[in-house]
């Protein structure tokens, strides 16, 4: 049986490290909305080299951008490290705004979903890209446990971090998260919550693999 999964929830809940280890033991494609968005802008500036948004999407046209093994492939190489740069960060951030680049993606998005069974985790998938997913998770946490998980993770990265700041980054980033004009972060009418403030990763996914199990079963 071929499945569909959306997991949303606010930032530092944890949705991408829960989303690809739940794909990992399902053996599901998992598909990082995030890095599609910075494909686009990769197509961008590296082969399009050009800002007008109709070039932009014709040059996508004209490759295949494809989901493999949790990375995202253009004409069938893994684009690795290539879409992690600042470059590539700053261009996302503005073709994100863009509505016929957000349309593009929304089908691309769709399309790479139907070829089987996959975990998506976001914002609005539940709610947008795949309101007809088999399961829907909302994952949450407290905002104070979600500046602790930052802070820890940047602390191992070596960073100069603040956890006072970090929390209002965060508060900041929720509210701004919640009254977007596009693509809302908003929990599914249908969504299954779990609350991760006093769960361990792997407590997470077992309550996950719970609901999945029972949805097979059907």
């Amino acid at each position: 049986m071929s499945l569909k999964i959306a997991i949303d929830g606010p930032s530092g809940a944890g949705k991408s490290a829960i989303a690809k280890a739940l794909a990992h033991r399902l053996n599901y494609e998992y598909i990082d909305t995030g890095s599609l968005y910075r494909t686009i802008a990769y197509i961008a500036t590296e082969i399009a080299r050009t800002d007008a948004i109709d070039e932009i999407l014709q040059a996508c046209d004209e490759v295949s951008i494809g989901y493999e093994n949790g990375m995202v492939t253009l004409d069938g190489s893994p684009l690795g490290d290539a879409i992690r740069t600042e470059a590539i960060s700053q261009k996302t951030s503005e073709l994100s705004k863009d509505p016929a680049v957000r349309e593009y993606l929304l089908q691309l998005q769709r399309r790479l979903a139907d070829k089987g069974s996959t975990v998506m985790e976001g914002r609005d998938i539940g709610t947008v890209i795949l309101p007809d997913a088999e399961i829907k998770f909302f994952l949450t946490a407290s905002e104070g446990e979600r500046a602790r998980r930052r802070y820890l993770q940047r602390k191992e990265l070596g960073e100069d971090v603040d956890l006072k700041t970090i929390r209002e980054d965060i508060h900041r980033r929720d509210l701004r998260d919640r009254t977007r004009e596009i693509a809302p972060l908003k929990q599914a009418e249908d969504a299954i919550v779990i609350d991760s403030t006093n769960l361990e990763e792997d407590e997470v996914i077992e309550k996950m693999m719970g609901y999945v199990v029972r949805v097979n079963a059907l």
